[in-house]
């Protein structure tokens, strides 16, 4: 199905690629969508199309759930089942480097929803720690992206 099907091009020009969609009557595009993962035709905008996109939902998702009743520990366990998954289907599927920027600003996003805007009560590494030794077992994301 042509009408469906797209052409993702790699170091061609704007001529090229025109031609190419004139030849084979397919469209060509700039980034492809497969498995939730946007594959693009530069590996600098990688992280743009993917990380940065996926944080902004992480964001706009504990936004939405901020008003909910729950305790500290069901907090951290709606961080464990839903933003957990997300973020280490992304670490598996997309090797590339990450700064520690855009782990201080998930921690960030994250402690804003745990503590509902107000200040924090307990440090965020003594969250993040196991609990056995005391912790609330809080994904650290740094620890994980490491471990993939």
């Amino acid at each position: 199905n042509k009408d469906k099907t797209k052409i993702l091009t790699k170091n061609m020009l704007k001529e090229q690629k025109k031609e190419l969609e004139e030849i084979l009557g397919i469209q060509t595009t700039n980034k492809v969508k497969y498995l939730g993962i946007y594959i693009t035709s530069r590996c600098g905008t990688l992280k743009e199309d993917n990380y940065s996109k996926l944080k902004q939902q992480i964001a706009t998702d504990l936004l939405k759930w901020e008003n909910l009743q729950l305790s500290l520990i069901g907090r951290i366990s709606t961080i464990k089942m839903n933003v957990l998954p997300k973020i280490l289907y992304l670490f598996q599927t997309i090797p590339i480097r990450l700064n520690k920027k855009f782990f201080d600003e998930l921690n960030k996003i994250v402690s804003r929803f745990i503590w509902q805007g107000r200040k924090a009560r307990i440090k965020l590494k003594s969250l993040q720690d196991a609990r056995i030794r005391g912790g609330f077992a809080l994904p650290d994301w740094e620890l994980y992206y490491q471990a993939t």
